[in-house]
């Protein structure tokens, strides 16, 4: 796969997570959010939107990089952070990962949806 860019894809529900967030609170974001990423979206309006953006954007950079969520790459492992200007980036924390990924986030009232490029070096 060297040298050859990936994209990954994925959409889900905001009720779905809603619903989870609802019954599960802060340790439903634990389990897949660093804290950074959480205070990320407990500062928004609606954290939710957040949170479910947050979600199908490790989905989609997991289905980039081919793994999906397994194989030594966890919720955590993979940091969706907004820069300055509110463009969201990634950063992998798992040994040797090398490469880049560019990500695209999008929600409106319904779903969350989220593209990932993963260029590897």
């Amino acid at each position: 796969m060297s040298g050859v860019a990936e994209v990954g894809v994925d959409i889900v529900e905001l009720a779905r997570i809603r619903s989870i967030y609802d019954r599960f609170g802060q340790t439903f974001m634990k389990k897949i959010l660093t804290a950074a990423e959480m205070a990320q979206c407990l500062s928004r309006p609606d954290p939710v939107a957040s949170l479910a953006g947050r979600f199908a954007a490790k989905e989609a950079v997991s289905k980039a990089l081919g793994t999906g969520i397994a194989k030594g790459l966890g919720w955590r492992s993979i940091e969706v952070l907004n820069n300055e200007a509110g463009k969201p980036c990634v950063s992998i924390h798992v040994p040797n990962f090398s490469g880049s990924i560019s990500l695209s986030i999008s929600h409106d009232r319904h779903s969350a949806v989220a593209m990932a490029l993963y260029e590897p070096l």
